[in-house]
């Protein structure tokens, strides 16, 4: 019979992981944040790595939620490991291709009220990449751990 993982968790000496599957709704963004804040209590990492990930993978988590679907239910998996070199946020999602070249990404004007999360992501992570590959969506959030 299959089933269908709703949250995972893999531990080792404070290394770690948690898998989320959602469908996407207004309590995606604040799933998110319980899920990574769960895994930081497991596995501590450095104060400044751990609010800047969580900012990245914040701004692309709301980016899936409100674009992927241009504002319907997107199905969503998150899988977020805290290694000894990095912190790693996996996203997928079956929404509409993204229409983004990551190179090209910058800073709108001071004026602007939207638009800066990419480019936030881009300068905090040591890595963020898009592809499309069947029929999903899928990021990669990487931040080098300091400590």
């Amino acid at each position: 019979m299959p089933s269908e993982i709703r949250e995972a968790t893999l531990m080792t000496e404070n290394t770690g992981t948690r898998v989320l599957e959602e469908v996407t709704s207004d309590a995606t963004l604040e799933h998110i944040h319980e899920l990574l804040a769960d895994l930081l209590r497991d596995c501590p990492v450095d104060d400044m790595d751990a609010m800047q990930f969580e900012l990245a993978l914040a701004e692309i988590g709301s980016n899936i939620v409100e674009h992927a679907r241009d504002g319907s239910r997107v199905a969503m998996r998150l899988e977020l490991e805290v290694a000894a070199d990095r912190i790693e946020g996996r996203y997928s999602d079956d929404g509409h291709p993204a229409r983004v070249d990551l190179d090209a990404v910058s800073l709108p004007d001071d004026f602007a009220e939207r638009g800066r999360g990419l480019a936030i992501a881009i300068q905090i992570l040591d890595e963020l990449s898009y592809r499309r590959a069947d029929g999903r969506n899928h990021w990669r959030l990487v931040r080098n751990r300091t400590a």
